[in-house]
């Protein structure tokens, strides 16, 4: 990959190490769980060879990062934050912000949190929202009554961790399938008992590599869980009250900068958050891209790599382009 290199910047209490490479303006990718900043290995070279200064770090509590024993410490305004030192270490001013799973609820509160600065955002699968009026307990109770639901079990510290520190390529490795358009659609939210583990319930995934994974590409994103363990990443979910009481500190939740959305039709999100697409489009009155891939699912940038790096570059383009309101490249 040329001119990338691997460097550590402080935020606060963390430490974060993430790939650097390329030159021109910056764009920022942020991964979610359980990946980590390798889910973009396909876009990163394409992005820097084409005129953009790339920094896609692992997030706080993932791979080389660091990752803070105090589990508030991971909130989405802390995360934000993370990512606006990133741009200062590099001597950049504005950043365009591009996230996946986590890192879309992350890339959505940088336009939010520092409006003249960020000025663009692109979310893989998670549509803007509003918060939630009710708590965290209220809705799983309310959505999933009296069976097992992933975050409801990743609340609680030690038994999540447990169960995938055991094994964690194979553990991964399910996680990775289950979610992916090879699975049956919803295969990640099917019934089980409110007390289930995680694991079990999912489909054994096929043998040998995954379809959009080798088995080095898979060796290297277990290598930081074996050794570090799944407490950071997971502390991520221990933050929901708090992440929606910071959303709503935002006012109305419209992002004035452009935005655009790429989402797998076969993307779990999309069953999770009703009306996720319609409210987003009344949330982002510049949305400049809204498309969906048939057949694919959660790991858009490594399911769909070609027709991902494509829609960024596509629209990194267009925001360069056109000047808006806010800030532009």
């Amino acid at each position: 990959m040329t001119s990338a290199k691997r460097i550590s910047v402080r935020s606060g209490d963390a430490t974060l190490s993430m790939t650097v490479a390329g030159s021109g303006p910056l764009v920022i990718l942020i991964h979610g769980w359980p990946d980590l900043g390798l889910g973009y290995r396909h876009q990163i070279g394409p992005l820097a060879g084409a005129g953009y200064r790339v920094a896609v770090p692992d997030m706080r509590g993932y791979g080389a990062s660091s990752a803070p024993e105090d589990p508030h410490v991971y909130s989405i305004d802390h995360a934000a934050d993370d990512i606006a030192a990133i741009a200062d270490a590099l001597g950049e001013r504005t950043w365009v912000s591009v996230g996946h799973d986590w890192g879309s609820p992350v890339a959505w509160r940088t336009a939010q949190r520092f409006p003249d600065r960020v000025r663009a955002v692109f979310s893989l699968g998670v549509p803007h929202r509003l918060p939630s009026p009710v708590s965290a307990h209220e809705w799983f109770d309310s959505a999933y009554p009296d069976r097992f639901y992933y975050m409801r079990y990743f609340e609680q510290v030690g038994p999540a961790e447990q169960e995938l520190g055991r094994d964690a390529r194979d553990s991964l490795k399910r996680i990775f399938h289950a979610l992916s358009g090879d699975a049956p659609f919803g295969e990640w939210l099917k019934p089980r008992p409110l007390d289930a583990p995680l694991l079990p319930g999912l489909m054994s995934p096929p043998e040998g590599p995954l379809s959009f994974m080798s088995d080095a590409e898979l060796d290297a994103h277990a290598e930081p869980f074996a050794r570090n363990g799944f407490y950071g990443s997971l502390c991520w979910y221990r933050n929901w009250d708090a992440n929606e009481a910071q959303a709503r500190a935002y006012g109305d939740q419209t992002i004035r900068q452009p935005a655009g959305f790429l989402c797998g039709d076969r993307e779990i999100v999309l069953l999770m958050f009703d009306r996720g697409l319609e409210t987003q489009r009344t949330l982002c009155p510049d949305l400049r891209m809204e498309r969906m891939l048939p057949g694919c699912g959660h790991w858009t940038p490594a399911e769909r790599p070609s027709e991902v790096t494509a829609a960024l570059l596509e629209f990194l383009s267009d925001v360069a382009d056109r000047p808006g309101d806010g800030p532009n490249i």
